[in-house]
């Protein structure tokens, strides 16, 4: 396995739980880990969301549309092993950042420092649990855990948009000695949908009801996932992972009743088959995952947390994708990411509000040629494509456009492989649609170049 292997598969570690592992035992005393994210994006707005919505809908990827020039987390853990043969575990992760913790907009602080009255989001918890493993009274290998978790997560590489996860606060078992496979699991997990997304923090209206404000009339509505998964069985050159995710919702008759919506989703069922081996038969790693969703699951079937609560009883989700790093040489490595996800609205319904269907696919390359332990040159090519039921409702001159970027960046690092940080990396990109009045700014409308510098840190 070549180092960019081995640090490939590090980072997904550290972003899935933030703890190194030794063999079924913990680390031993405190750890840190963390991650930063600084953008600046020359002359752009951050106010206006010009950036962030690109990548979230699947039209583009790179720097410049990476969102939050503020993302900072830290991951502290404290690491236990026990002469009885038990061990323990504690896991807190805070992250300064924004709306949708640290994956929206954004702004740019000043010196006066009360970033607040601009945006909702501050210094905010958002992992905090507790595990124990080996007791004596469970078979060696399982451990139970209890807390805030970001449960079995994966992004995509480019897009960096997570399609698998649960999200809340809950609770589980595993069991990590089946020998056929990795581990296996079940837990449940909830989360409190609340009164809508808040674009500009407390004050601003959704849906007739302000931002940050819960009353009699605008209550919680808790989601709640029960999920059970198989991880690590080896099959076809590879590991398969399988989830399958029941969910439901509390309060839905109010909530029908205050949507006025008499087909507001109260339950649902998601399922996912992760497949990871190398790249594709050649040198590097690569993962792919197709998954199902309806209901409550639909946005990506096996991506749960607070963003599922506006769906209908029978919308749903197909959502495939596939990603990983090519070893071309000891230089050349090749990034890569394929998307599609087809969304279908309930009949007589619709899904982001006006369209009965959405279909998105996104394809992606990013080569990167490391010239010396400390350069290296970077390139993000995309394509994408959104199709709807009637493109005319948002504003489109088709009703399938396609988008267009090329990003070139010459990136400043300690360690010049592609997952190698930290490193300060300058870019120029250039953007383009099929839809000529496409707005990738609110200031201006069409083809557009921009500058920027992106900087980020992995410990």
């Amino acid at each position: 396995m070549k180092k960019v292997s081995v640090i490939a598969a590090a980072v997904v570690g550290a972003l899935a739980s933030g703890v190194v592992m030794a063999e079924d035992k913990v680390q031993e005393g405190w750890q840190v880990n963390g991650y930063g994210h600084l953008l600046y994006n020359a002359g752009e707005s951050l106010q206006l969301n010009e950036t962030w919505e690109h990548r979230r809908d699947y039209r583009a990827a790179g720097a410049a549309f990476s969102g939050n020039p503020n993302q900072v987390e830290f991951t502290v853990t404290k690491g236990n092993n026990y002469d009885n043969g038990s061990w323990s575990k504690y896991v807190l992760k805070t992250e300064y950042g924004n709306n949708e913790g640290g994956n929206g907009r954004g702004f740019y602080g000043s010196s006066g420092g009360n970033d607040g009255h601009l945006q909702s989001g501050q210094l905010e918890f958002k992992e905090a649990y507790v595990e124990l493993g080996d007791l004596s009274m469970f078979a060696e290998g399982t451990s139970i855990w209890t807390g805030k978790r970001y449960l079995n997560r994966q992004a995509g590489i480019m897009t960096k948009e997570y399609w698998k996860q649960s999200s809340g606060v809950g609770a589980g078992v595993e069991y990590k000695s089946l020998g056929f496979a990795d581990n296996f699991g079940f837990a449940v997990v909830s989360a409190d949908v609340g009164d809508g997304y808040c674009v500009n923090g407390s004050g601003e209206t959704v849906n007739g009801k302000q931002c940050g404000v819960v009353s009699d009339e605008n209550q919680s509505s808790t989601l709640t996932s029960m999920d059970l998964y198989l991880y690590g069985i080896q099959g076809l050159g590879g590991k398969f992972d399988f989830d399958v995710k029941y969910q439901v919702r509390a309060n839905s008759d109010q909530v029908r009743i205050d949507k006025g919506n008499p087909d507001a989703a109260d339950r649902g069922i998601g399922a996912g088959i992760t497949y990871s081996r190398d790249y594709y038969g050649l040198d590097g790693w690569s993962l792919t995952g197709i998954t199902y969703g309806q209901g409550i699951a639909a946005t990506k079937g096996t991506n749960f947390g607070n963003w599922n609560g506006d769906w209908n009883q029978d919308d749903r989700s197909i959502f495939f994708t596939s990603y990983g790093v090519l070893n071309v040489t000891d230089n050349f490595q090749l990034g890569s990411e394929i998307v599609y996800w087809d969304l279908k609205a309930q009949d007589g319904k619709q899904v982001f509000g006006s369209q009965e269907t959405v279909k998105r696919g996104f394809i992606g390359v990013t080569p990167s040629y490391k010239v010396s332990e400390n350069f290296r040159w970077e390139g993000v090519l995309t394509y994408a494509n959104e199709t709807l039921e009637d493109g005319s409702r948002w504003g489109r001159e088709d009703d399938s456009t396609s988008f267009y970027t090329a990003t070139l960046s010459p990136v400043f690092t300690v360690n010049a492989d592609y997952f190698g940080r930290p490193q300060i990396k300058p870019y120029v990109t250039y953007m383009s649609s099929s839809d000529d009045g496409y707005s990738w700014s609110k200031s201006s409308k069409g083809s557009e170049t921009r500058f920027g510098v992106e900087a980020e840190i992995w410990f």
